[in-house]
């Protein structure tokens, strides 16, 4: 399927007042048959899934395909909407329903979650989502309402601003290791500086064994992940570990990153070759941690050492990666930039890549 942005599946991530994840929204700005069948038949066959997705009703054809869904699914209709057979059958079968409204009032008793924008609500209501949460300080008005989850723009953190004289002990560890193992230094070495912190030795180890890594044998030791997995592979677990390290970040924003790395690298898979995927997926972490770290973008770079062309698509939105970053991004919502050329990537393949890469962060993030 030619690539077309009106036909690619974007998230919204609605959290909760712990600035967790609560729900995923998804959509498409043209639902069109053939670009949501491939969707729909990937949501259906989920064998464990560890995500709340939201998708509009209209998604759904009969209550066949309906029945499929995993139960923690919410549909998302308007308030004509609930009149609808197949809504009644949705809640009949045990599934939620949301109404996306201008204001609750009237509607409220008649849908488990109500969509309201943010500047309708002015205190809290069980049920309400406000939505249009798009920055830290709208973040800040949206909780003083009590209302428990929020939509909007997916980080909710402000960037940094200015250059800090010291980074978070456990995210310096981290990027100290990250620049050892770009440099391919002696796995003694490697080793004495896990050791340094036992916590993010322990993490490391959770995460790479973890069913998702794909290991036959259990690692039990950073030197023993090292001469399983070879430089690269750890290397491309670090920056997963450079965003779980420490503390005080938005956990949302975390998985986020999460999701943004692993999407850049499913995109990669048929057209680049395993060490460009695991550097798409390095590009995707760090292309959020500023924000998690609370430090620029360009000191981090510097700590890390990050290979060339991964710190162009960061620095500058250039090279080889920097389209497959902005189609991660627009996937959040962002807009894509006009000077770039997306010809090359299939909107079906991109649209189950970004379900594939949403299940994976949360599963991940529940083995943290």
């Amino acid at each position: 399927m030619a690539f077309d942005p009106n036909h690619l599946l974007r998230r919204s991530l609605i959290i909760d007042r712990n600035r967790e994840i609560a729900f995923c929204r998804l959509f498409v700005a043209e639902a069109m048959r053939d670009v949501l069948m491939p969707v729909m038949l990937r949501l259906v066959n989920l064998d464990d899934p560890r995500m709340t997705f939201l998708l509009p009703l209209d998604w759904l054809e009969d209550a066949v395909l309906l029945k499929k869904l995993a139960r923690n699914t919410i549909l998302i209709t308007d308030a004509p909407g609930l009149d609808l057979p197949l809504t009644g059958e949705a809640r009949a079968a045990g599934y939620r329903v949301a109404i996306a409204t201008d204001a609750a009032g009237g509607t409220l008793g008649l849908a488990d979650f109500y969509l309201v924008p943010l500047t309708g609500a002015e205190h809290a209501t069980p049920g309400i989502v406000l939505s249009g949460v798009d920055t830290a300080a709208d973040f800040v008005r949206a909780h003083a309402t009590g209302s428990l989850y929020f939509d909007g723009c997916s980080p909710l953190d402000t960037p940094p601003i200015a250059a800090r004289p010291s980074i978070n002990p456990a995210h310096a560890a981290v990027l100290e290791l990250i620049s050892a193992v770009q440099q391919e230094a002696e796995p003694k070495d490697i080793e004495t500086l896990f050791n340094k912190d036992v916590t993010v030795s322990f993490k490391l180890l959770r995460y790479i064994n973890s069913p998702y890594f794909g290991l036959s044998t259990r690692v039990e030791s950073v030197r023993h992940a090292l001469a399983i997995i070879g430089y690269q592979q750890l290397f491309k677990w670090l920056s997963l570990l450079a965003a779980t390290a420490g503390s005080g970040a938005s956990p949302a924003l975390t998985q986020n990153a999460m999701m943004r790395a692993r999407l850049m690298e499913l995109l990669g898979a048929k057209t680049m070759d395993k060490r460009d995927q695991d550097h798409l997926f390095i590009a995707g972490m760090f292309s959020l941690l500023d924000r998690i770290m609370q430090t620029p973008l360009q000191q981090l770079l510097e700590r890390a050492n990050l290979p060339e062309t991964v710190a162009q698509a960061l620095l500058e939105n250039e090279g080889k990666y920097a389209h497959i970053l902005a189609v991660a991004r627009a996937c959040e919502g962002e807009a894509l930039p006009e000077d770039q050329n997306f010809a090359g990537i299939d909107v079906k393949t991109a649209n189950l890549a970004h379900l594939e890469a949403i299940e994976w962060a949360a599963h991940i993030a529940s083995a943290a």
